[in-house]
């Protein structure tokens, strides 16, 4: 079976539609719990012979020192996951208001985990989320000025 997984760290938004006929698995706990959790399902998974197509980790707004470090060693877990998948998809999903020194760690991250895939399929993403509510209208003037 073609599995997705989600890895939530506390105080993220959760990341959207997933996948059409994927089983999700998804989780969220604090600090190195979060992690342990983390191997302990990739290693289940692996175990039942299971297909981790899409890993997802959603990023809270944390930056830099043991929040990154904790977010790489998240992130490199995930990418375990994925890439002795054909195409397997790792995905860094944060929120559109993250900081600029959040886009720039998780960039950074992307980058490092991406040297790790020579010769594999297997992709890394930084994913924002967007901003406006859902329900909003985005109004035109007649000079085509959006307000």
């Amino acid at each position: 079976m073609t599995t997705a997984m989600v890895v939530m760290e506390p105080g993220s938004d959760w990341p959207g539609q997933i996948g059409d006929s994927m089983r999700v698995i998804a989780f969220s706990h604090d600090g190195a719990d979060l992690l342990r959790r983390t191997q302990q399902s990739v290693g289940a998974l692996h175990r039942r012979d299971s297909v981790v197509r899409v890993a997802v980790l959603a990023c809270n707004l944390a930056t830099g020192g043991a929040a990154a470090d904790r977010r790489a060693q998240l992130a490199r877990a995930l990418l375990d996951a994925v890439a002795s998948t054909n195409c397997g998809r790792m995905v860094l999903r944060a929120s559109g208001i993250a900081s600029r020194q959040q886009r720039q760690e998780l960039f950074a991250l992307a980058e490092s985990l991406a040297e790790g895939l020579r010769g594999s399929t297997a992709t890394v993403s930084v994913r924002f989320a967007d901003v406006r509510p859902r329900n909003a209208v985005l109004h035109t003037s007649a000079i085509g000025e959006q307000w």
